[in-house]
């Protein structure tokens, strides 16, 4: 959910506290047993005071709906302080588990079916696994089976794991540009599917566009609301499953609108002012601008035009990231010079003089580099 997170410096308060209300009739109108949240509740592991309260509301309002809630620590979560008064909250049908144990928690349900067990495993570090174990542990692939073996799972039963780490299948998953931590080099982030056969159902956390890993029933179910402009063609949801006998499960997605969408405009100045609405919701929208020329005077125009712009963009020489439709790619780790140049070439179109990467060089030596 990345509560308290800004984009371009913009607040989103408002939109999250909007999309919250809209999860909210959704869990309303689809009457689930459980509500399970993947990680990443705050966008900071020392959250606003607003974020808190806007979280603690709506746990509060989906207690009120008869619904359980179990919700994990992400990667941008402070395990410790998602789990402030857990046992309390539990007694009202909030399950947290913010600290890595060293296994999943067990929750045992019953349905009409007959038992079902919830599992919740907050995000975890290889480093943390290692000392845990005792053993050389160098991957997350090692960690996770070794923390999926602790937990003894029962792969007769009825297995829902909700997790926060990267699960592959084959492929990479698809990533956006709000995403802040990409795939290790060389792959030891990665963890496969087929270490989780044992669960009939995977809610993952971790990923902002919503999409399923290997089988459909693992799944990523996606940010609520759009942070990047990666994220501007990809409609926001929550899933919604359903598992009856072992082995049988129907996922659904559940649409959410959002108070302001969030989309790319691309053209020429006049062309990107001329196609702005004049009146309605759609003129609050948050826009990134993508020019396909360099304008003659200023662009003072297109914050006019739109109240919201998050960023104005020159097409660079060769038109990359103007025309066709915006694609999330995993990129390779760059230094700190590096991502700074291709930064640099993509808003000018022109490459750093010899001068320009000095000035760069000096300012990171003043300023104590960290290309971690």
């Amino acid at each position: 959910m990345h509560l308290g997170k800004r984009v371009h410096e913009y607040s989103l308060a408002d939109d999250q506290r909007h999309i919250l209300g809209e999860m909210a009739k959704a869990v309303e109108s689809e009457k689930p047993d459980a509500l399970l949240i993947a990680g990443d509740v705050y966008d900071r592991a020392v959250p606003s005071e607003e974020a808190v309260t806007m979280f603690g509301d709506f746990l509060t309002e989906i207690s009120g709906l008869g619904c359980e809630t179990y919700v994990i620590a992400g990667n941008h979560d402070s395990g410790a302080r998602l789990d402030y008064c857990d046992s309390l909250l539990g007694r009202s049908g909030v399950h947290i588990a913010g600290s890595f144990e060293g296994r999943a928690e067990r929750f045992e349900r019953t349905d009409a079916y007959g038992k079902v067990i919830i599992w919740l495993l907050p995000f975890f570090k290889v480093s943390e696994v290692r000392a845990m174990s005792g053993k050389p542990v160098s991957t997350y692939a090692e960690a996770m089976e070794w923390v999926l073996g602790e937990s003894r799972v029962d792969p007769e039963e009825r297995n829902i794991l909700v997790a926060h780490q990267f699960f592959t299948a084959g492929s990479a998953p698809v990533l956006s540009d709000s995403e802040d931590q990409r795939p290790e080099v060389g792959g030891i982030s990665d963890i496969p599917v087929g270490l989780l056969d044992a669960f009939d159902y995977v809610a993952l956390g971790h990923l902002h566009i919503p999409q399923h890993v290997g089988r459909e029933t693992i799944r990523y179910s996606g940010s609520p609301l759009k942070y990047s402009a990666s994220e501007a063609r990809t409609p926001k949801s929550v899933t919604s499953v359903e598992i009856r006998t072992k082995g049988e499960v129907s996922v659904d997605t559940v649409p959410l609108t959002p108070l302001r969408d969030m989309r790319v405009v691309q053209g020429t100045l006049d062309e990107i002012v001329a196609a702005a609405p004049r009146s309605g919701p759609e003129r609050l929208d948050y826009v990134f601008a993508r020019l396909t020329e360099r304008p003659a005077g200023g662009i003072d125009e297109i914050y006019r035009a739109y109240p919201n712009t998050m960023s104005v963009e020159i097409a660079t020489r060769d038109g990359a990231g103007v025309a066709g439709d915006i694609e999330a790619t995993v990129v390779e780790r760059e230094t700190t010079e590096e991502l700074f140049s291709r930064f640099y070439r993509e808003m000018t179109g022109e490459d750093l003089t010899e001068y320009q990467i000095g000035l760069l060089k000096d300012c990171l030596e003043l300023g104590g580099r960290d290309d971690e």
